[in-house]
């Protein structure tokens, strides 16, 4: 389990930086996609966080400089990283509580959660593909199997 998330995080990091170098690229400075870019990123550094049972604030829906998102999307990667190689086998298994956003009590394996965070942050920059084909764009392609085709 452990090599499956190192390599689902690996992926994870190619496709926010492809999806930050396409907007960079497409000189694409819309309130809209900014938002969603901001939240995606906050919202991994609080799952994060929550999973090594740090301190954080709930703050997903702040907008974030464009620097400021390419910033912590690195640190995102480097922070994520570094905890998968932290973990056991084992520890996927291992239960963590958090508090969401309305103050609700929760609890979820690491696995669970990192799958989660996995799932949120693709839904996230398909969000982001959908308005920058809106706005007359070519969308980033961040399909995990162009990934793999790399």
């Amino acid at each position: 389990m452990k090599k499956y998330f190192i390599d689902l995080f690996k992926y994870h990091g190619w496709a926010n930086k492809k999806l930050i170098d396409g907007i960079k690229e497409g000189e694409i400075n819309v309130e809209c996609i900014m938002k969603i870019l901001s939240h995606l990123l906050l919202s991994e550094n609080t799952w994060l966080q929550r999973l090594k049972s740090e301190k954080y604030d709930n703050k997903f829906w702040t907008e974030l400089t464009f620097e400021d998102c390419r910033e912590l999307s690195e640190e995102n990667k480097l922070n994520i990283n570094t905890y998968l190689n932290s973990l056991s086998e084992t520890d996927f298994n291992t239960v963590v509580k958090y508090t969401n956003s309305k103050g609700i009590e929760y609890s979820n394996t690491i696995g669970e959660i990192l799958t989660h965070l996995s799932h949120h942050s693709s839904y996230h920059r398909g969000q982001i593909a959908k308005e920058m084909r809106r706005l007359g764009k070519e969308p980033v392609y961040t399909d995990y199997i162009v990934y793999l085709r790399k």
